[in-house]
């Protein structure tokens, strides 16, 4: 293979957690997501380099704690490796961690038995060596006699030499050293590994963060610090934004003469995408404190600690992944279900896991929290939103497993990783990376949703509203009381197109479903524009309260989105929302199932309609159950 069409199919095999995902990255220039928690990668990876003029189809694959598959990951990873899932790979490439050589060596036996060209990669000999025991390369290579490289898997030190090595290396068969099967040299652990007498520091630390008192304590204190965190430290960026959506909504206002074309630009265009753009700080926030969380290694300590919790309700503590990966997207928190074991574990794990609050969903919570509560409680707020879906999740799981679930089960095993401090450079790389994600939806789903609302709430414009406004609006006296008379005809104007426009009459039409909840019309067309994707509530609102604003105060009209929600009135002249309200309609969104991607996710790792009809049916009803509650007793225990 010398041309520059010449290529070869890598797999990067090993144990989960040995850096598999990180050498990937380094291998082929490509931003992968790694992780410090066993079950990160549960799909095959494929990324393409050039080198020396061959091409090299690295693939990465689920983590394997034997050739003998406990899990639906597993058994995937064992499919590719052996060619049943597509064509076999040319060259394994055994990832194993220093760390913990003494049973990735095991495997490696394993792996030898293959009798596939394999070469090793080496990793984690810094954590090796900090934790006591550092390996001596290269008696560890005498002693596999296999081709060893050392690779950084933070620094990326090692990876040229590899990527060099797998284009280089002979798979004919010719080379001994590249093709063994099994009777050749074998590493002995003794014979690498120095004696490890020093307790290592993840072993001190793990002492406080795994005791049974101080572990929850702590876990808790890092989860209420994350929202409390998304609070404090992103409202001067959100102020910055605000300023500058209002200032730019005023030039173009400014410009443009023409009033549908300026309603177009500013209501549905500037207000519309702004009021999702303001939420972009907390979004990075949120999403920045998570993957620190799981690169550090504590996610591992917090899957072990709800173990026991979990597993009452039938779920194993390997159900915490999934769930936990759902908080930024339910999709990639679905798939991952593939690590547990238990056919029924991983079911009552996929139709759960859209129950967690999804980034998605963080917007709604921003808006009606800063519209309706303090700053001080916002942060507390927003923590009992996100666990009131991980208790409902648990609730749910437990009559599961109880009736159409019964039965089965899965244990945890587990190794919990040595503590690490978290890349920066990865750690921003990979915040970059959401908010980009998030700005390409804002750009592309978001801006045709907002303008297609725009219109509905726009049109028709009957012609006999404008004559009968223009009559008035003549025959008002001259000077500041002129002046004050036309503006609230222009509030009056506005409110009258608005109330007779298809949106406003769509919303009317649905809105007694969700009167027992305390929606408006304005917040029922908000439920039904949330089904194709939830990032699509907020801009739906900005839309909305942007063409009324003037109906809820003339005397304010540049006020933003919340404090819209807080001063629009209805027809009997009482605002449309309060605090309890809000509490109804942020409790129905953390429940619901609206997200037409989640639902196609269950179908598609069910292989079944039967349970994303059931996941959107039970979370709707509970939601819509669950927001009545609040509204009705809360009115009774106010009045």
């Amino acid at each position: 293979m010398t041309g520059a069409a010449a290529a070869r199919r890598i797999a990067l095999v090993g144990r989960a957690n040995a850096g598999k995902t990180s050498l990937l990255m380094h291998l082929t220039g490509t931003l992968q997501r790694p992780v410090n928690f066993p079950g990160s990668s549960v799909e095959c990876v494929a990324s393409d380099v050039v080198e020396g003029g061959v091409r090299l189809c690295v693939v990465d694959l689920p983590g394997l704690a034997s050739l003998q598959a406990q899990s639906s990951d597993e058994q995937a990873a064992l499919d590719a490796l052996q060619g049943r899932a597509g064509p076999a790979p040319d060259l394994l490439c055994a990832v194993l961690d220093a760390s913990k050589l003494a049973v990735e060596l095991a495997f490696l036996r394993q792996l030898r038995r293959l009798g596939r060209p394999l070469v090793v990669a080496l990793t984690k000999t810094d954590v090796a060596a900090s934790e006591g025991f550092p390996v001596d390369t290269a008696r560890l290579q005498l002693a596999i006699g296999l081709p060893l490289v050392v690779v950084d898997g933070r620094t990326g030190a090692g990876a040229a030499a590899l990527r060099a090595l797998l284009a280089a290396a002979e798979i004919g068969g010719s080379e001994r050293a590249l093709v063994d099967r099994g009777d050749g040299p074998a590493a002995s652990p003794a014979a690498v590994l120095p004696r490890v007498i020093a307790r290592s520091a993840t072993d001190a630390i793990d002492r406080w963060l795994l005791h049974p008192v101080c572990g929850p304590i702590a876990l808790v204190a890092v989860m209420v610090a994350m929202f409390q965190l998304v609070f404090v430290v992103a409202d001067p960026a959100i102020g910055w934004i605000e300023a500058a959506q209002d200032w730019f909504g005023g030039v173009v206002g400014g410009l443009v003469a023409h009033e549908a074309l300026r309603s177009f630009l500013v209501d549905g265009m500037v207000n519309g995408v702004g009021s999702s753009l303001v939420f972009v700080p907390q979004i990075a926030l949120l999403y920045a404190f998570v993957t620190v969380v799981e690169a550090s290694g504590y996610m591992a300590r917090a899957v072990f600690l709800l173990d026991q919790p979990l597993r009452k309700v039938g779920l194993s503590g390997k159900s915490f992944v999934p769930l936990t990966s759902s908080f930024a997207c339910a999709i990639p928190g679905i798939v991952a279900a593939r690590i547990l074991g238990d056919e029924r574990d991983r079911l009552a794990t996929i139709v759960t896991a859209p129950l967690m609050s999804c980034s998605a969903r963080l917007p709604v919570y921003v808006v009606m929290l800063a519209a309706f509560f303090p700053p001080q409680q916002a942060g507390l707020l927003l923590f009992l939103l996100y666990a009131l879906g991980l208790v409902v999740a648990v609730a749910v799981a437990l009559v599961l497993r109880r009736t159409a679930l019964r039965g089965g089960g899965s244990l945890l095993v587990m190794e919990l990783p040595t503590y690490q401090w978290p890349q920066l450079r990865l750690v921003a790389a990979h915040t970059g990376y959401a908010v980009r994600s998030f700005l390409r939806t804002a750009g592309s789903v978001i801006l045709v949703a907002t303008v297609v609302v725009w219109a509905l709430g726009y049109f028709p414009r009957p012609a006999a509203i404008g004559e009968r406004f223009a009559t008035l609006r003549a025959a008002a006296p001259a000077g500041e009381a002129g002046a004050a008379r036309r503006a609230q005809l222009d509030a009056e104007e506005a409110a009258a197109y608005l109330e007779q426009s298809w949106l406003a009459r769509a919303g009317k039409a649905a809105q007694p479903v969700f009167a027992p909840a305390g929606f408006d019309w304005r917040m029922t067309v908000g439920v039904l524009a949330a089904f194709p994707a939830r990032e699509l509530v907020v801009p739906t609102l900005g839309t909305l309260y942007s063409l009324g604003e003037v109906e809820a105060s003339a005397d304010a009209p540049d006020e933003r989105l919340a404090a819209s929600l807080r001063s629009t009135l209805g027809p009997d002249g009482r605002p449309t929302l309060d605090a309890l309200t809000a509490l109804a309609v942020m409790a129905f969104f953390a429940l619901c199932s609206q997200c037409v991607g989640t639902l196609a996710a269950i179908r598609r790792e069910t292989h079944s309609w039967r349970w994303p009809l059931f996941t959107f049916a039970y979370m709707t009803a509970l939601a819509w159950l669950v927001a009545v509650a609040i509204q009705q007793i809360g009115r009774a225990l106010l009045s």
